[in-house]
C-alpha cells in the first residue's frame, strides 16, 4: 500500500514539467526533506486563519501561526464555505498496488469545493493544468472548484493583501481518468525510488477450518 497526499500529487506534476528538475529534486521533494519557505509557511497561516475567521472579522490585522495578515481589497465578496478543513480518502488500484490519495480541502459547500492561496504576482494560466482540483473534485464528487487567490505584499511576517481573484474549475467526462494516470506514474516512482514509503499489505488473519500454513 502507498499513501499519497495530492500536495505529493501536484508536486510530481509541477517537477515533470520544469525542464530543469533532476531525479534529485523530486526524490527530495516526495521524501519530505526540503525546507517549508516562507511563502509556504504564509499560505498555510492563511488557509489556518480561514479555517476560524468569521465575516466580521475578515477586515482586521488577524495573527496566526506567527503570521499576521491585513485585507485591503476594495469592494471584493467572497464566501466563507459552509464546511472548513474537510478531509477526503480515495483508493485506487494501480499497477504498483493500492493507493491512498488523501488531501484536506480548505472548504467544501454543497458540491462546491474550495482553497484559498496566497501569491505575489496573480496568474490564472499556473492553476489551469493542476491535478489538485482534478483530484479534488474526484475524491468528494463535486461539480466545482474555486480558487480563492489572494493577492499580497509580505513585509518580514506581515503580509498586506491587496486583490482578491476566484477561479472556477468544473468536472469534465473522464477526469476520474486524468487522475487516475497521475496517480499511477506517481506509484511508479515512489515504488522505484523511495520503497520505504511502501507498506506492505498484511495477510488476513486464518479463519476457523482454514488448512494449516506451510513453513519452509
Amino acid at each position: 500500500m502507498i499513501r499519497l497526499s495530492v500536495s505529493d500529487l501536484e508536486s510530481w506534476r509541477y517537477l515533470k514539467a520544469n525542464e530543469d528538475a533532476t531525479l534529485e529534486d523530486i526524490v527530495a521533494r516526495l521524501s519530505h526533506k526540503e525546507p517549508p519557505t516562507p511563502q509556504m509557511e504564509a499560505g498555510r497561516a492563511l488557509a489556518k486563519l480561514f479555517e476560524e475567521v468569521t465575516p466580521r472579522s475578515i477586515d482586521a490585522w488577524t495573527s496566526g501561526d506567527g503570521w499576521r495578515f491585513r485585507f485591503e481589497i476594495d469592494g471584493a465578496r467572497f464566501a466563507l464555505p459552509a464546511v472548513r478543513e474537510l478531509k477526503g480518502e480515495m483508493v485506487f488500484a494501480t499497477p504498483s498496488g493500492p493507493v491512498t490519495l488523501v488531501g484536506m480541502v480548505d472548504g467544501l459547500d454543497g458540491l462546491v469545493v474550495s482553497d484559498q492561496k496566497l501569491t505575489e504576482r496573480f496568474d490564472a494560466e499556473r492553476y489551469l493544468d493542476s491535478l489538485q482540483w482534478r483530484a479534488y473534485l474526484v475524491m468528494f464528487g463535486a461539480r466545482e472548484f474555486r480558487y480563492d487567490i489572494f493577492v499580497g505584499k509580505y513585509d518580514d511576517r506581515e503580509v498586506t493583501i491587496t486583490e482578491y481573484h476566484p477561479i472556477r474549475f468544473y468536472a469534465y467526462p473522464n477526469i476520474r481518468d486524468d487522475v487516475q494516470r497521475a496517480v499511477n506514474d506517481l506509484a511508479a516512482v515512489i515504488a522505484t525510488y523511495l520503497p520505504e514509503r511502501v507498506t506492505p499489505i498484511a495477510a488476513p488473519p486464518p479463519q476457523v477450518g482454514d488448512p494449516p500454513q506451510r513453513r519452509s
